[in-house]
This record gives C-alpha cells, structure tokens and sequence, in this order.
C-alpha cells in the first residue's frame, strides 16, 4: 500500500511508500512511545495504528512485518557473526551454498569481513548495529524502526551507520522511521523530517519545504523546546 497510518496522541502520521521519515525530539517527546506502539511492544490507549489499510492494534509484533533497531543491539549474544546473519536465511529454508553466499555478501556489505566467527560482545558498536541492520533488513520488512540506533556510538561509527542505513534503505525501497536525537543526522538523511513536543507533531517538512530549509530553522525550533522540556 501506499499509506501507513500511525496516530499517538491525536498525532497521525501518514506514511508513504518508501519514505524514510526522521522523527526529532527531546527525550520525553513521546518518540519512543510511538515506535513501541507501531512495533507491537506497548498498546495505545485510543486511536489505530494501521499498516497496509490493515488495522494491527491487535496483531502480534511478530506479525506485523515490522524490522527494528533499537539502540541496545537486539542480537542473538551466543551466535557468531555468520550465525546472526546466516540465522534469518535457515528460517526461510533457503539451501546452503545459497545461504553461504548470501552470508558472505552482507559480511562484505557490512564490512566485517574476517570477523565471521566473532560474537556480538567481541565486536565494536558500530560493527554491532551494522549488524543488527542487516538482520532487521534481511527479509524485506513493510516497514522499519529504527530508535536511537547510533546514539551509543561515537560520531565516526555514527556516521558509518546511518551511511550503511541510507544505502539498505534505498536499495531495498524499505519504508523508515527513524527516531532520533542527532538533528543532523535527521535533516540530512530523512527524506521527511518530523519534530515532537509533548506528543505532538510540531514540525513535519518533506519535498521542497525540507529542501529550503538550513539546520539552523531546525535548531531554532529543537532549542525552544529543548529549554522548554528542561534538556
């Protein structure tokens, strides 16, 4: 479908195919709530949140073809690289020289080459969200959700990752929303910027209007806020 419906608080968010929406906020905004809710992870209180013209208040989160990046890595801690990866490809009964390439080919996409037969705990952070990101991505999602997903990092892997999610993201032509903190990050690599206060979409650009903008619009409104909320 061409539509995603997502509403919290009166906010109703509409998302089109393929769009990569950054969500902007103080901590407290009401950002993170949103994407537990979508993602099947807390029950809103009013409102639907429908995907595909398909109403999932009720649906479980694993059915509802949501992949998701958190910003404590959601890996399977006892598996090695390849397993992690290779992990999602058995489920789908796939044959094994199928698998094997495919595995090798995300390592290479991924750069982790050579560290195969590492553990999560062995790798860096941003080796970890790497790969958290193809296991999120690997069969395609409806829809992607990603929070915080490069706060913990310093701003060199930071950059690395939001650069590896902009090129899943694309060539995968995965519908996005991405919560985060980093206005950067958000403005540059959203292809719609939404900012929250108090639950509430304050600021929702995309198109032309996005494009006319300087981050210096955005850190006027984020720093109102920001002094508001007590940040």
């Amino acid at each position: 479908g061409d539509l995603t419906q997502v509403a919290l608080d009166g906010v109703s968010l509409n998302l089109r195919d393929n769009e990569f929406v950054a969500i902007l906020g103080p901590s407290g905004s009401g950002k993170t709530t949103i994407l537990r809710m979508i993602a099947g992870l807390e029950t809103p209180d009013s409102g639907d949140i429908i995907i595909d013209g398909v109403r999932v208040n009720d649906l479980a989160a694993s059915k509802r073809g949501i992949g998701f990046v958190f910003q404590n890595y959601a890996l399977f801690r006892y598996m090695t690289v390849y397993d992690n990866i290779a992990f999602g490809l058995r489920v789908q009964k796939a044959d094994k020289k199928k698998i094997d390439e495919r595995v090798r080919e995300l390592i290479k996409l991924i750069g982790l080459e050579g560290l195969e037969k590492r553990y999560p705990s062995q790798l860096s952070g941003g080796q970890r969200q790497a790969l958290a990101l193809i296991m999120a991505t690997m069969i395609r999602p409806d829809l992607l959700l990603l929070d915080e997903h490069t706060a913990a990092l310093d701003p060199k892997s930071s950059d690395t990752v939001m650069m590896l999610t902009d090129k899943i993201v694309h060539e995968k032509n995965i519908t996005t929303i991405m919560v985060t903190h980093n206005l950067r990050h958000a403005v540059e690599h959203g292809t719609r910027t939404v900012m929250m206060h108090n639950g509430e979409a304050i600021m929702d650009v995309s198109g032309a209007e996005k494009d006319n903008k300087t981050i210096n619009d955005y850190l006027t409104v984020f720093n109102e806020i920001s002094i508001e909320c007590g940040n």
